[in-house]
């Protein structure tokens, strides 16, 4: 639930920091953990590996409390409307200004408050069900779908990656692995991009990260064992199931805490499934189509026609 990015903006145009040059990861260097692919992997083959971007994971909590937020502000508001416009004009003569303060005060607040979780609502709602990062290896390209619709193509070798800080949601610090688009001076950070983990332990996000790695460093074969199953989402939205389930995959490994929080995944299931219907399916332009067409032959391809029937036994 790591909004960094979505919310705020990264901060570019901006020289890199000294954290980021100590957390530097090097494409080069092949780090001793088993990857994982953090049930993050669209699809793969020998040409490109297509993963989610980290907001896909938790989509629909944000949406959840924005409604239920503005279902209480409407209640205030309307409160506060009832008090301004009935009392503090229609009542009695020496009331009437005090009405007026305490009702119209509250009730301009709230229409700020309303305007202020209507577009935080966007941020998740009427955009694309996920924003996918595909990595070319033939190429050595990466290629990011950027939120507003655009693609960002960038090559591998020139990408500083890092591990990034993040807000600390629930006061717990997050990180992301993260990817810097420098100026020519080798310094300047111009733009940035985030791959699907962003969790509060970086040794998980090392692990995550190798998976990229040793995708484009080694090729398809050195994942296989690794990727488990692929996202459904290529060409389709999810369906409320499989998005209850990728809801408690973001907390892997933790049956009892899974458990726990049952009952708000349940509701932000609900959300979930109806951000993703009001958002549209992330379409690649003609030209990234053309350059990464998969071999009938590859022996590497893999996407969610071949997930095994129950799925949740697997990612």
């Amino acid at each position: 639930m790591e909004y960094t990015g979505l919310i705020n903006k990264y901060k570019i145009n901006r020289p890199l920091t000294d954290e980021e040059r100590r957390n530097r990861l090097d494409p080069a260097k092949r780090l001793d953990v088993s990857p994982n692919y953090f049930s993050s992997t669209i699809s793969v083959n020998s040409r490109y590996l297509e993963v989610a971007d980290k907001y896909y994971g938790w989509k629909g909590a944000l949406t959840f409390v924005t409604i239920a937020l503005l279902i209480i502000g409407l209640g205030i508001g309307w409160v506060c409307a009832d008090i301004f416009l009935v009392d503090g004009l229609m009542g009695a003569a020496d009331e009437r200004t005090a009405n007026l303060l305490f009702g119209g005060a509250p009730l301009l607040l709230d229409i700020v408050l309303i305007a202020a979780l209507v577009w935080l609502a966007f941020r998740e709602c009427f955009r694309f069900t996920h924003y996918p990062i595909r990595l070319q290896r033939d190429l050595r390209m990466v290629h990011v779908f950027r939120l507003d619709g655009t693609v960002l193509s960038v090559p591998w070798d020139k990408a500083f990656f890092t591990l990034g800080r993040g807000n600390r949601p629930f006061g717990i610090q997050t990180w992301d692995v993260r990817g810097h688009v420098l100026d020519d001076d080798g310094v300047t950070v111009v733009e940035t991009f985030c791959f699907a983990l962003a969790w509060p332990e970086k040794d998980e996000l090392i692990r995550y990260w190798e998976y990229v790695r040793r995708y484009m460093e080694v090729g398809a074969g050195a994942i296989a064992p690794y990727t488990l199953a692929c996202l459904p989402i290529a060409t389709r939205r999810e369906s409320w199931r499989f998005g209850l389930l990728r809801l408690a995959l973001n907390l892997p490994g933790q049956t009892l805490v899974q458990w726990i929080l049952s009952p708000a995944l349940l509701l932000f299931s609900f959300t979930r499934w109806f951000a993703m219907r009001s958002c549209k399916i992330p379409v690649w332009p003609k030209h990234i189509e053309d350059i990464c067409v998969v071999d009938a032959a590859d022996p590497f391809a893999r996407d969610a026609s071949l997930n095994p029937d129950r799925l949740w036994k697997v990612m």
